[in-house]
């Protein structure tokens, strides 16, 4: 009977492997990765490379007899299931570089603002997004990267001498582990999206996953619970007390039992519904065209002037290639268009700030202890042409990151007649960045129907992972982890 079983574990586990498979994209010449190529498996159906050229999909369960391979300067290549079954190495792609007399024999190539022109008069024809639904893959990675963390128990008025020492160490022991920490976090889930118009839409999560070491990983709500617990040991929990920072009082009754019968009965595996339907609203947002959104900027011509960097191919098709930098100061950000040569289409957009640009900025250092930079803004949005011959968006990333300096002294003063305190001190200084990409594929049009009688829950249950299993998506269309996900290994609680 255990020979059997055995035999049963190894069949499974061979069929589980076999299911999926991942391949490498580079550039034939280089041996560089091709990020962002489109790899189609079937009608609307498929995945992306991610930045180090990886994908991945299971070759078995295709429902077109070859997979299609195309990105932005590159040969379209077609690899019939057979082949991709025996590929061992990574795929390459051939440059695809055309010289402008080539195009100019079809027709004439026209001026940078011209094709801009063109791009706005025809963004309502080419992209309807309202009324439709998609199948969405989302991934938020975030990182946090400390300088220094100082936290120090400065006086507590009804603690002795020891008690004060031993609560001063916890806190900078705390600092030390926090800024000696690996702190990041991965976030992934899949489900469906109905755009109902330009700031509706319905989001069902079919399954969500979390992996982040809870030990060594800290995010500012772990910092600055785990201090408050600290804190709130050795206050009276019967009390409660107001906490001022400086001149400002910012709690006027702070109750430590409550803090934590509170903290004992929240949920640890579970997430609120509309964060993840804000994250995944916010980034569909950025490859959104309508009036005050980051795309339509870029194509202000009082802000920004153009030009023509040259001419490519993508999928077959004649491409221009247009650049955008900032021609008046607000303008922030400076970047390329990949327009289609007969739609006027953009097929892909890249930004990132402009030399010697910066996001907000506010240095009260001195003043307020505050300090916040926002220096880093970078992201892709790509397009892909739909049965109906408009555009969809399929792949977008988005990235950004802070420089954060904040130095406060907390008060906490029993709301009693002894008024007891207990004054805490608080310097963090580091940086935060964060991504987000999202690969999209039309779903069903009666899913648009089926999600509009859709009842949006409050929380959203989330497996808690320690490593990237990819299992867990087989026969799904995701985004392939970068190395630094696959190898990230999360301690046991």
């Amino acid at each position: 009977m255990r020979i059997i079983q055995l035999l049963l574990f190894f069949l499974v586990s061979s069929l589980a492997f076999a299911q999926s498979a991942t391949f490498r994209v580079v550039d034939a010449n280089s041996d560089e990765p091709v990020p962002f190529a489109s790899v189609e498996t079937g009608p609307g159906k498929g995945t992306i490379s991610n930045e180090e050229g990886y994908f991945t999909l299971n070759p078995e369960g295709l429902s077109s007899r070859a997979v299609r391979i195309s990105c932005m300067g590159y040969r379209t290549l077609e690899l019939e299931h057979d082949r991709l079954r025996a590929q061992s190495g990574p795929i390459r792609m051939q440059p695809a570089a055309i010289n402008l007399n080539e195009v100019r024999l079809t027709s004439r190539v026209p001026g940078a603002e011209e094709i801009i022109e063109q791009v706005r008069q025809r963004l309502s024809t080419n992209y309807p997004l309202s009324g439709k639904a998609f199948e969405i893959f989302f991934r938020e990675s975030e990182y946090m990267q400390f300088e220094d963390l100082q936290l120090e128990l400065e006086k507590a008025s009804d603690l002795n001498r020891r008690a004060l020492d031993a609560a001063d160490k916890r806190l900078r022991k705390l600092g030390e582990d926090i800024v000696r920490s690996d702190a990041r976090m991965f976030l992934d889930f899949k489900g469906n999206l109905a755009v109902v118009d330009d700031t509706t839409a319905i989001l069902r999560v079919d399954r969500a996953t979390e992996l982040t070491d809870h030990k060594k990983g800290y995010s500012m709500d772990d910092i600055q619970a785990r201090a408050q617990n600290i804190i709130l040991a050795h206050l009276d929990s019967s009390q409660t007390y107001k906490v001022k920072t400086g001149l400002f009082k910012i709690e006027d009754s702070i109750s430590p039992g409550k803090e934590f019968m509170e903290a004992e009965n929240r949920e640890s595996d579970s997430s609120e519904y509309d964060y993840l339907k804000g994250r995944s609203q916010g980034i569909l947002g950025i490859a959104s065209w309508r009036d005050g959104t980051k795309l339509r900027r870029f194509l202000d011509g009082d802000l920004y002037e153009y030009r023509f960097v040259e001419a490519t191919y993508f999928d077959g098709n004649y491409v221009y290639a247009i650049e955008f930098t900032p021609r008046k100061r607000k303008a922030k950000y400076a970047g390329t268009f990949f327009v289609d040569a007969t739609s006027f289409a953009v097929l892909k957009a890249d930004y990132a700030y402009g030399r010697g640009r910066r996001g907000d900025k506010v240095n009260l250092k001195l003043l307020l202890g505050i300090k916040y930079v926002e220096n880093l803004s970078r992201g892709t949005a790509i397009f892909k042409r739909n049965e109906q011959n408009t555009y969809d968006p399929y792949f977008i990333q988005n990235e950004y990151g802070n420089y954060i300096y904040l130095h406060r002294s907390l008060k906490f003063i029993e709301n009693s007649r002894r008024r007891k305190k207990v004054r805490f001190d608080f310097l963090m200084e580091g940086g935060v960045r964060q991504r987000e990409s999202v690969l999209l594929s039309p779903a069903d049009p009666a899913e648009f129907h089926t999600l509009a009688g859709y009842t949006e829950p409050e929380k959203i249950r989330i497996q808690k992972i320690l490593q990237y299993e990819p299992t867990i998506w087989e026969d799904t269309q995701v985004i392939a982890p970068l190395e630094e996900m696959k190898n990230f290994r999360a301690g046991k609680d």
